[in-house]
C-alpha cells in the first residue's frame, strides 16, 4: 500500500513537471545586428598630380568597389568641393557609366579663388554599403588672375571654337605694356584664329576725336597687333563698357583677317587704353570681337605692379607712308614703282632709312632690306625678274647704323616702329610672259 502511495505520488510530481514544461512561455532569440559594409571609393581624377586652373571645366571621375573588389553599380554618389580655407565652393552628382566607374557632371573651377590644395570629398551610399573619402587636388591661377594680379583688368582667355590660348607677347610693366594672346585651331589649311591684344600707356592721352585715336595708335603705341596691320579704317564714337571709345575696322596682313580696334581712355586708373581683336573664321553668327571682349574689365582698386619679362622699348612713331596707295597694281617696267613717306626726323651721320620688302614663291617668303638716306625708294628691275607671285610687300623703319653685313650694306638697330604693311601688285603684261611659272598656291593679300 505504501509503495502504491510512493509511485502515485511520483507519477503525479512527473506530470506536473510535464503540463509546467508544456505550458511555459516561449523564449525569444534576438540575431546580432548587421554590421553595414564599407565600400571601397577610389578617385582617378582629378588626382594630386593633375594640372588644374581656375576657369577649367573638369569632371571628376572614381571607381566604387565592394568587400570582393568588384563595381558597385548603383550607389547615389556626390562630390563636393571646397578651398584651401575649408569653404565649400561646389556640389555635384556623379553617375554611373562606360568602365565601371562613375563620372560626375561638368564642372567649372570659379575665377577669383584661393590658389592651392582644394579638398574633394566623395559620398557614397547603395544597397551594398556606403562610403566615404577625402582627397586634394592642386589648382593655380588662370592666366586671366595672373594677368589681373599682374597688371589690373581682367580679360576671359580667347578660345573661339575651342582654342587654347597661349601668351605670344608680354612687355613693359602696370604702367605702360602690352600683352598678346590667342592661338590657332590646327585643323583646316587656312587655320582658324583668335587673338586679343591689350596696350595701355600712363596719362590721359586726349582721345577725343578720330585722328586722336589714329595718331595714339600710330606714334604712341606703334607696334600694333600680332600680324602685320595694312591699313586702319575710320573710327567712329562708341561706348565700351563705362568708357567713352573711338572703334575702328583694321586691315590684316590677309583679306580673311577681321580685326578691330578700340581706343579709350580710363579715368579711375588714369591710362589711355587700346585693345584689338583678330579673327579668322570665326563661328557664325556671332561678334567676334563683342564676345572676345565681353567681361573685360578694369579693376580701380587693385595695387599691381606687375613687370613682363621683357621690357617696352620705346621709339620712334612709325613713318607715315605717303604712296603708292594699298594694293596699287603696276604693268611691266614703263612705269617706275617709287614707294614714298614722310620723314620722321633730319637724319643723323649714322641714321638710314631700311626698306623691307617681302614677297612669296611656291611655299616660301623672301625678304630683302634696302638702305636709303632718302624719302623714296624705287623697286629694282631685279625683283620684277625674280620667280615671284606679283605681289610684293613693303615697310619702312628708321635705324642706326652699326655695322655692315657680309655684303658690306648696313645693319642696325631700329629707332621707330615699323611703318604699317603696304604691298604692291606688279605683273607681266599679257605680251611678255613671266620667265618663271606662277606656282603660288597660297593667299597673298
Amino acid at each position: 500500500m505504501i509503495l502504491k502511495k510512493r509511485e502515485l505520488t511520483r507519477w503525479l510530481l512527473f506530470g506536473t513537471f510535464l503540463l509546467t514544461a508544456c505550458t511555459a512561455p516561449a523564449q525569444t532569440l534576438t540575431p546580432a545586428p548587421i554590421q553595414p559594409k564599407v565600400l571601397t571609393i577610389s578617385l582617378l581624377y582629378p588626382t594630386e598630380s593633375s594640372e588644374i586652373k581656375m576657369g577649367q571645366t573638369i569632371k571628376v571621375i572614381l571607381r566604387v568597389t565592394n568587400e570582393k573588389e568588384h563595381p558597385v553599380k548603383d550607389a547615389s554618389v556626390t562630390v563636393t568641393f571646397s578651398d584651401p580655407g575649408g569653404q565649400v565652393i561646389g556640389k555635384i552628382p556623379a553617375v554611373f557609366g562606360d568602365g565601371d566607374v562613375y563620372r560626375s557632371d561638368s564642372w567649372m573651377v570659379p575665377h577669383h579663388m584661393q590658389e592651392g590644395l582644394w579638398s574633394i570629398k566623395m559620398n557614397v551610399d547603395a544597397k551594398a554599403g556606403s562610403g566615404q573619402s577625402s582627397s586634394t587636388f592642386p589648382v593655380k591661377f588662370s592666366t586671366s588672375e595672373i594677368l589681373y594680379h599682374k597688371y589690373g583688368f581682367w580679360l576671359d582667355a580667347p578660345t573661339l571654337r575651342g582654342i587654347q590660348p597661349t601668351i605670344g607677347a608680354e612687355r613693359g610693366d602696370a604702367e605702360n605694356g602690352l600683352i598678346r594672346w590667342g592661338g590657332v585651331l590646327p585643323s583646316q589649311h587656312v587655320l582658324p584664329e583668335n587673338w586679343v591684344e591689350v596696350q595701355w600707356r600712363k596719362g590721359d592721352f586726349k582721345i577725343d576725336g578720330p585722328e586722336a585715336a589714329r595718331t595714339f595708335l600710330l606714334d604712341d603705341i606703334g607696334d600694333l597687333g600680332f600680324t602685320p596691320v595694312r591699313e586702319i579704317g575710320a573710327f567712329e564714337r562708341t561706348k565700351f563698357k563705362r568708357w567713352d571709345a573711338w572703334q575702328a575696322p583694321a586691315r590684316g596682313q590677309y583679306y580673311y583677317q577681321e580685326m578691330v580696334w578700340t581706343v579709350f581712355y580710363a579715368p579711375e586708373v588714369d591710362k589711355t587704353y587700346a585693345i584689338s581683336t583678330t579673327v579668322i573664321y570665326p563661328p557664325s553668327n556671332i561678334d567676334a570681337n563683342a564676345v572676345l571682349l565681353e567681361n573685360f574689365d578694369i579693376d580701380p582698386n587693385l595695387q599691381v605692379d606687375g613687370v613682363a619679362p621683357a621690357p617696352l622699348i620705346p621709339l620712334l612713331p612709325q613713318p607715315t607712308l605717303l604712296s603708292p596707295e594699298l594694293g596699287a597694281r603696276f604693268s611691266g617696267l614703263k612705269q617706275a614703282i617709287i614707294l614714298k613717306w614722310e620723314p620722321l626726323k633730319e637724319l643723323a651721320e649714322d641714321e638710314y632709312y631700311q626698306v623691307a620688302v617681302d614677297y612669296n614663291y611656291k611655299e616660301t617668303n623672301f625678304l630683302i632690306k634696302y638702305a636709303t638716306r632718302e624719302i623714296q625708294f624705287t623697286l629694282p628691275e631685279a625683283l620684277y625678274r625674280l620667280p615671284n607671285c606679283s605681289v610684293f610687300n613693303w615697310r619702312i623703319t628708321l635705324m642706326q647704323q652699326t655695322g655692315v653685313d657680309k655684303d658690306g650694306n648696313p645693319k642696325g638697330r631700329a629707332l621707330s616702329h615699323d611703318s604699317l604693311y603696304r604691298y604692291v601688285q606688279w605683273f607681266y603684261p599679257l605680251d611678255d610672259k613671266a620667265p618663271f611659272d606662277p606656282l603660288c598656291p597660297n593667299a597673298q593679300f
